[in-house]
């Protein structure tokens, strides 16, 4: 595949995912191979699992994932936000209209999740920058130990216990399950695969642990880079450095050089922290805090030949000074990467 024509892999879920996606078409990449987690078990998600008693996979990200590979001059089409304003509506009763639909053209299709996407674009008439690829079509959930020995079951609760000192050391499947062959063949044949922001061991790491995943990893050339989040969760990424993302990401991708770009705010989260005080505030009072670091702290990472790229490619919301990825910001910045 040549550079005129890069074969992209996401991977990742919630909100973080389908931002990246976003900025990776506006800066005119159209060949994306977007992964996503299937083991969600909070939320609306949590609810049509258990009343299904455990025997669908999580589509939520898999779906946020599909309407982010939708381009911008196709979005603003009156047929398509017709469709998309269904599929986003919440009734009552707090049940996701697009949920409901999907899993009913999942069953229609037999789990053929690229025959639903076929569906979808001959609905609305437009062609998707991209298929969107679920890591496993097998029901499973996440389990993780804490570091005082406790051991959990469910994403739920690791979104349940995101504001605990009691910080993830484990993380696996229960039971194991077989990664689907269209992501296992993405990852093998990409040349850039982009690990993106969103819950660190619920989104990105999970993504790792599925069979054939790290096989896989070790077969492709792809050029790997890792955008690491704005902010920390307190049970998962507090006080992370540089370093540490290294070491668990080599524990969980069984690669020597897990990735080859880190992108990382230019701003350390002392600057930061100077010229978002409302912002800081806002995230103190949830046990987070701004992932910024001096050059001093990846200085080790760029011995072992990491390239480190910095970029304010972010937005602060004006009500309640939450931190936002940027795709407008991101699309020049992802570009270069990728092109050079």
């Amino acid at each position: 595949m040549s550079k005129r024509n890069p074969k992209i892999v996401t991977l990742g879920g919630g909100t973080g995912a389908p931002t990246i996606i976003r900025a990776l078409i506006l800066a005119g990449f159209s060949n994306i191979s977007a992964i996503s987690t299937s083991m969600d078990s909070g939320g609306k998600t949590g609810v049509i699992r258990s009343d299904e008693r455990d025997r669908v996979i999580a589509a939520s990200d898999l779906l946020r994932n599909l309407l982010a590979l939708i381009s911008p001059q196709d979005s603003r089409k009156k047929n398509v936000t017709a469709l998309t304003s269904i599929l986003n509506f919440i009734d009552g009763r707090n049940r996701n209209l697009g949920y409901t639909i999907y899993y009913a053209l999942l069953e229609k299709y037999q789990n053929d999740f690229l025959k639903v996407q076929k569906h979808l674009e001959s609905l609305l008439n437009i062609k998707l920058k991209g298929i969107a690829i679920p890591i496993s079509l097998f029901p499973t959930n996440i389990c993780f130990e804490t570091k005082s020995g406790a051991i959990c079951q469910g994403e739920h609760q690791l979104d349940r216990q995101s504001l605990s000192k009691d910080t993830i050391k484990k993380i696996w499947l229960k039971p194991k399950v077989q990664a689907t062959k269209q992501a296992l063949k993405a990852i093998e044949s990409a040349t850039h695969i982009i690990y993106c922001p969103g819950s660190f061991y619920g989104s990105v790491v999970t993504n790792f642990l599925p069979l054939g995943i790290t096989q896989s990893l070790q077969k492709t050339k792809a050029q790997k880079i890792l955008i690491t989040n704005l902010v920390s969760t307190r049970n998962e990424t507090h006080r992370l450095t540089p370093q540490k993302y290294f070491q668990i990401f080599q524990r969980y991708t069984k690669l020597d050089l897990p990735f080859n770009h880190l992108i990382i705010p230019q701003s350390t989260q002392k600057q930061f922290n100077q010229r978002y005080p409302a912002v800081k505030s806002s995230y103190t009072s949830e046990h987070s805090h701004f992932l910024g670091w001096p050059q001093n702290q990846t200085n080790s990472l760029k011995s072992k030949g990491i390239k480190i790229l910095r970029t304010n490619s972010f937005y602060t919301t004006p009500q309640l000074n939450r931190l936002r990825h940027d795709p407008q910001k991101l699309k020049a910045f992802l570009k270069k990467i990728i092109k050079d």
